[in-house]
């Protein structure tokens, strides 16, 4: 039964998708997905047979575009923007870090809580720091950090689409596509992914369902001259997928919001976003990039949020992927250590200071 019911969910996600598609809404597979699911819940309750393993398949499938784009021309350009890359990254970290002091005052929670639930792009990693610390509130991080995604899908296309100039959709003349160039030896390409995401999952790196098959096509790329870009059907398919998956999200966090939780969150999440775009285009002074490809470069949501959105406004998605994956691996190789060292040593001061009275 609970199959059924999933796929009367899949039915309904592809059909409300495809008409959103029709009246030209931006992101349709991925809204109507999303819309289709809350909705769906709301009527006939949790979704039991959606499973995690299916919404990874439409991260792995992004990670697969995310590869596409970096060619031997692309990683070459790429070289160019290091400096843009970091500064970039700590600009917008540094901004979170200022927000969560306000954000602090908005809910009244403690700044443990308050750094883990606005430092952008490291959502399993805050979550578990989170758990681990006892004065954060981890129902307010895992709300905020949750709700930030849901209105990056929300805004950041809206904003995007209003700066882009060209069409949405998988470029036609970057690569053939991925079915008129399918070969044996492509069962590498599937094989060194899977492999890779076991390598990575045991060495505790982020991401490692959208970065594996992302490594795994770039190394392709770069060693032969076999180019391709994925069929836009693929993406259609992984955006359904991945909107099910917050769209389930969604609606098992709705019940749990009280009215200062929503303000609150809403308003940092905003502020935050609106912060990012300052920056930004303080950022197109200096260099020669467009508004669309450096906001998607520098917007706090999830890369895979981002990549969507990229792909379906034109943007430059090797430039954008490239900026985040360096977001996240700094956030997690530096900015947790960071943050965990500086709560450590809040909880050590209040320790003594309990001592000495």
């Amino acid at each position: 039964m609970k199959y059924l019911r999933l796929l009367y969910l899949f039915i309904a996600a592809f059909i409300l998708s495809w008409l959103l598609q029709e009246v030209g809404m931006i992101l349709p597979w991925l809204f109507g997905s999303m819309i289709a699911t809350v909705i769906f819940y709301r009527i006939y309750g949790p979704v039991t047979g959606f499973k995690k393993w299916m919404g990874d398949l439409g991260i792995f499938i992004i990670g697969i575009e995310i590869g596409t784009t970096f060619t031997k021309e692309t990683v070459l350009d790429m070289q160019n923007d290091v400096f843009n890359i970091v500064l970039l990254s700590l600009m917008v970290i540094a901004l979170s870090l200022l927000l969560a002091k306000f954000f602090m005052k908005l809910t009244g929670c403690t700044y443990e809580s308050a750094v883990l639930a606005t430092i952008p792009g490291a959502l399993s990693q805050m979550i578990i720091m989170a758990e681990e610390e006892k004065r954060a509130d981890l129902l307010l991080v895992t709300l905020t950090q949750m709700s930030r995604i849901v209105l990056v899908v929300i805004f950041v296309p809206f904003i995007a689409s209003m700066f882009s100039g060209a069409p949405p959709g998988i470029p036609e003349d970057a690569a053939p596509d991925f079915t008129s160039v399918l070969a044996p030896e492509m069962l590498i390409l599937a094989a060194g992914a899977v492999l890779l995401i076991f390598i990575m999952k045991f060495l505790k790196f982020p991401v490692p369902v959208m970065i594996a098959p992302m490594i795994s096509i770039l190394t392709w790329n770069l060693t032969t001259d076999q180019i391709f870009s994925l069929n836009v059907e693929f993406m259609y398919f992984a955006q359904i997928l991945f909107g099910i998956r917050i769209g389930l999200q969604i609606s098992s966090l709705i019940n749990r919001l009280n009215r200062r939780m929503v303000i609150s969150m809403l308003i940092q999440n905003v502020l935050l976003i609106l912060g990012t775009m300052l920056i930004v285009i303080l950022f197109i002074l200096f260099t020669e990039h467009n508004f669309n490809d450096l906001f998607l470069s520098a917007a706090p949501g999830g890369i895979g949020q981002i990549i969507i959105v990229a792909v379906e406004t034109g943007a430059n998605i090797a430039m954008i992927s490239s900026y985040h994956i360096f977001r996240i691996f700094f956030i997690l190789l530096v900015v947790a250590p960071v943050i965990n060292i500086i709560l450590s040593r809040n909880r050590t001061r209040r320790r003594r200071d309990g001592e000495e009275t």
